[in-house]
């Protein structure tokens, strides 16, 4: 994939994962925001092992093409695909 392309996909899917960092650190007792904040870091750690060097996925994806991990991050964190669409 484009080093241009995949620095906005990666920046768009940080800040929303930081968004979403940030609201559940704002009720930090609740188990809601234990769980999201695990959910972010889970997702941010997926997502480094799935960077991209030299236009490939780190991760062994064979293709130059944008891996699922990151596929998925962009549909649904930058995109966000709406739940009448996931259903189909």
């Amino acid at each position: 994939m484009d080093e241009r392309l995949y620095r906005l996909l990666a920046e768009g899917v940080g800040r929303y994962l930081e968004s979403v960092d940030r609201l559940a650190g704002a009720r930090p007792e609740g188990a809601l925001g234990v769980e999201t904040r695990r959910l972010v870091a889970a997702w941010r750690a997926l997502l480094e092992l799935h960077r991209q060097v030299d236009g490939r996925c780190v991760a062994g994806c064979p293709s130059r093409r944008l891996c699922a991990a990151w596929r998925v991050a962009g549909a649904y964190f930058v995109r966000r695909v709406s739940s009448r669409r996931r259903a189909r």
